[in-house]
């Protein structure tokens, strides 16, 4: 069976500091228990039918664009992109120092990963719910944690789009001499 995707969402929870940790996973984990207490005390799923729906067409969008930001780290020419290449972060996988590069490499490839896991699981997820008898209560978490995850992928494309950005904008070294 293939597995070697799971080697880069290893990398990916290498590269995870304190403050990416509070803001692409704590954030969303509490709303995620959040939308669960509103589920749990209140009386209409209407709105989560809606969300499913929808979430689907997001994360659709969402592949697309981060396969397009790969195709142009890759492929793409420039003096900003050639210095990322070579430029170490203070990240280290096996004892060895990754660059700029990478790092934005592994960030986009695990949002493609965990996005496809994620539509795969949105086309399921109904099939399974309207077939085998759950009770509310793990509906009610099964949902929650389809928000818990998009919403993580969401806040993880912030900051790479904000990472790519700083790198395209980024003045070139003038040439000394």
């Amino acid at each position: 069976m293939y597995l070697e995707f799971l080697l880069l969402i290893a990398d990916y929870y290498r590269t995870v500091s304190k403050r990416i940790f509070f803001f692409e996973w704590l954030i969303p984990f509490l709303t995620g228990i959040g939308v669960f207490l509103l589920l749990f005390f209140g009386s209409s799923t209407s709105a989560t039918i809606v969300f499913k729906d929808n979430a689907i067409n997001l994360l659709g969008i969402l592949v697309g664009f981060s396969i397009t930001i790969i195709t142009i780290l890759t492929t793409g020419q420039g003096q900003n992109l050639d210095e990322i290449k070579n430029k170490e972060t203070k990240i280290e996988i096996n004892n060895k120092k990754i660059t700029l590069f990478r790092l934005l490499l592994i960030n986009f490839t695990y949002s493609v990963i965990i996005e496809v896991g994620l539509i795969i699981t949105c086309l399921i997820y109904p099939l399974l719910i309207d077939n085998i008898d759950f009770s509310k209560n793990i509906k009610y978490v099964g949902f929650s944690i389809l928000v818990f995850l998009i919403l993580h992928i969401m806040l993880l494309t912030m900051r790479n789009l904000s990472d790519f950005y700083l790198i395209l904008v980024k003045p070139p070294k003038k040439a000394s001499g």
